[in-house]
C-alpha cells in the first residue's frame, strides 16, 4: 500500500501538471507576452507547474525505493496496536491511510456521505468539509467498515463516533472560536459524560490526551518519528500517534475515531 500511495501521488501530480500546462499554453497563445513584465507574469503563473513537476519526480523516486520492499498488510486489529502512522492520500476526495510503523497497512478513513452539492466544492478545496455535515468511515485492509464518525455544527463541532454495527461509542465536541492559539474540545461517553479534555496546539498539532485518572489515551508530537522506519516512510513529515494499552476496546475505538477526525481536519487545512 505504501508503494501504491506514492504511485497515486505521482499520477495525480502528473495529471494536474498536464492541466496547468494546457491552461498556460492556451493563455500564451491567446495573449502572447511582448514585454519583460508580461514574461515575468507568465513565470509567476508557471510556478505551480514547476511545483507539480517536482512532486511527480519526488513521488516517482519514493515509489522506486519502496516498490521492491515486501510489506505485508497488518494482521492486527485497531484494538491491538499501540500506535498509528497517519498519511494523507492523493485523490479528489480526502482520505487518510493508517499504517503500523513497520509499513503494514491497517486501513484508512475516507468520505462516506456528504450532500451532493458539497462534493463539487470539495474538488475545488477540501477544507470546505469543515463547514458542512459529513460522515467518514474507517475501512480495514480487507475492506470492512469497522468505525465511522459524523460531524455537524458550526460554533461547536459535534463529532459522533460509531462502531462497526452503527452503535454510538461516544462523541468529540470541539469548541470552535474558543481559542486563537489552541484547538480545544472534550471527549464524551455514550451518556454524555466528559471522559477527558482535548487541547491541540494550533501551530504544531501536538496533543497529549490524559483523563482525570492520569491515563494517557493518546499522544502526538509533531516531528517525532522512529528514524529506523524512515526507509519506508520517505516523506519529510511522518505523523505517528501513540495509543495506550490500558484502554477498554470501546475506549480505544473512541479515541481512534477522535484522532481520525483531528488528523482529517489537519489534512484539509493544509490543502
Amino acid at each position: 500500500m505504501l508503494a501504491t500511495m506514492y504511485k497515486r501521488r505521482e499520477k495525480l501530480a502528473a495529471l494536474l501538471s498536464v492541466i496547468l500546462l494546457a491552461v498556460l499554453s492556451v493563455y500564451v497563445l491567446w495573449r502572447p507576452p511582448g514585454t519583460a513584465e508580461q514574461w515575468l507574469n507568465i513565470a509567476v503563473f508557471a510556478l505551480p507547474l514547476l511545483f507539480m513537476g517536482s512532486m511527480v519526480v519526488s513521488s516517482r523516486q519514493k515509489y522506486n525505493k519502496v516498490k521492491k520492499v515486501e510489506v505485508p498488510e497488518s494482521n492486527n486489529s485497531l484494538s491491538e496496536v499501540d500506535h498509528l502512522v497517519l498519511k494523507g492520500d492523493a485523490g479528489w476526495f480526502p482520505r487518510l491511510l493508517i499504517f503500523e510503523k513497520n509499513g503494514a497497512y491497517l486501513g484508512g478513513w475516507k468520505l462516506d456521505k456528504a450532500a451532493w452539492w458539497v462534493r463539487p466544492l470539495i474538488l475545488y478545496r477540501k477544507s470546505v468539509l469543515s463547514f458542512f455535515p459529513a460522515t467518514f468511515g474507517f475501512y480495514s485492509n480487507t475492506g470492512e467498515r469497522i468505525l465511522s464518525w459524523s460531524r455537524k455544527g458550526f460554533k461547536d463541532t459535534v463529532v459522533t463516533i460509531y462502531d462497526r454495527d452503527g452503535e454510538t461509542l461516544g462523541s468529540y465536541i470541539q469548541k470552535e472560536f474558543k481559542s486563537l492559539v489552541h484547538i480545544k474540545g472534550e471527549l464524551r461517553g455514550t451518556d454524555g459524560n466528559k471522559l477527558l479534555s482535548v487541547q491541540v496546539s494550533g501551530f504544531s498539532g501536538d496533543f497529549n490526551l490524559v483523563d482525570e485518572e492520569g491515563r494517557c489515551w493518546a499522544d502526538f508530537y509533531n516531528g517525532r518519528f522512529p528514524h529506523e522506519y524512515t526507509e519506508l516512510f520517505r516523506d519529510i513529515d511522518n505523523d505517528i500517534v501513540g495509543l495506550s494499552g490500558q484502554l477498554r476496546e470501546d475506549e480505544k475505538q473512541l479515541v481512534i475515531g477522535a484522532v481520525g477526525f483531528l488528523f482529517m481536519e489537519r489534512q484539509q487545512r493544509n490543502r
